[in-house]
């Protein structure tokens, strides 16, 4: 008997060693961000439980023109904040099955020539992303494309002069946005300063959505189902301000919306847009 009580006891120290190891493994540690050159001749790889403040640094990207300037494959626990990304890369940041991953008071501006900004690519599942405080102007694609995150946590986009939406959410779940403010996303196009498509959702929440002079306002599509948007502030756009197309149980539930036409809603199911759009809505 006492042999199976100290086989026991010794099973359940070294599980609790395990456990309170792990827990060390995985604290963050604060990356000397100093070592990286202010234009990399190469992209810069993103490892485990590390946290990259570069203090307000800015990042020139040129030099790297089929990649991200910063790229997280298979990584968690990353933090990265405080940069300006300019000069075109390919992306500021490609990230591709990452968990528990944060992006905070992160720029980029002067892309013109670049694919898009932050993305999250698909194919491998990305978990537990946190966004707050992106600011985009003049980037050519999107400012923040997601792609199968499930959970996310967005807080303040702000993107002008965009070739793309200023955030666009694909197949991605379980999130919140606070709010995006986007001025000539797509200006001319079919895409908007929020879009969500390739079925996005369910279980996503706005908070606000401010557009002017863009392809569209706030645009949902193939697929998308269960997202609520508290409130829209939208005007200029070159087409619909808001169109609901081919979703289901999507909702705005306040704000205005000015252009022509102002709102549709077209296809699909349980879908409602309660802001005033300045007249009827369009289908």
């Amino acid at each position: 008997m006492h042999t199976l009580k100290n086989n026991k006891f010794i099973r359940m120290i070294t599980a609790t060693f395990v456990v309170v190891l792990s827990g060390t493994v995985l604290s963050a540690q604060a990356y000397d961000t100093s070592k990286i050159p202010s234009k990399p001749s190469s992209p810069i790889s993103l490892t485990d439980n590390e946290t990259y403040d570069f203090g307000g640094r800015t990042i020139d990207g040129g030099n790297i023109k089929n990649d991200g300037l910063f790229r997280c494959m298979n990584r968690r626990g990353v933090t990265i904040k405080n940069v300006t990304v300019t000069n075109s890369p390919r992306y500021a940041l490609f990230a591709r099955g990452c968990s528990s991953f944060t992006i905070s008071n992160f720029k980029m501006k002067n892309m013109s020539g670049s694919v898009g900004g932050i993305r999250f690519d698909k194919g491998t599942e990305n978990k537990s992303v946190t966004i707050n405080n992106v600011t985009a102007d003049n980037v050519g694609g999107h400012a923040v494309e997601l792609w199968d995150v499930n959970g996310f946590t967005i807080g303040n986009i702000t993107a002008n002069k965009t070739g793309g939406s200023g955030l666009l959410i694909n197949r991605s779940r379980n999130g919140s946005v606070s709010s995006v403010t986007g001025d000539r996303n797509n200006q001319g196009g079919g895409y908007a300063t929020l879009r969500f498509a390739n079925n996005a959702g369910p279980n996503v929440s706005v908070g606000k959505v401010k557009s002017r002079n863009s392809g569209r306002g706030f645009f949902t599509v193939s697929g998308t189902r269960g997202i609520t948007v508290n409130s829209v502030d939208i005007s200029g756009s070159t087409k619909e301000g808001i169109y609901i197309q081919d979703s289901s149980d999507t909702k705005v539930n306040g704000g205005k919306v000015r252009g022509n036409p102002n709102c549709r809603i077209r296809g699909g199911s349980n879908n409602a847009i309660k802001a005033d759009c300045g007249g009827s809505i369009a289908n």
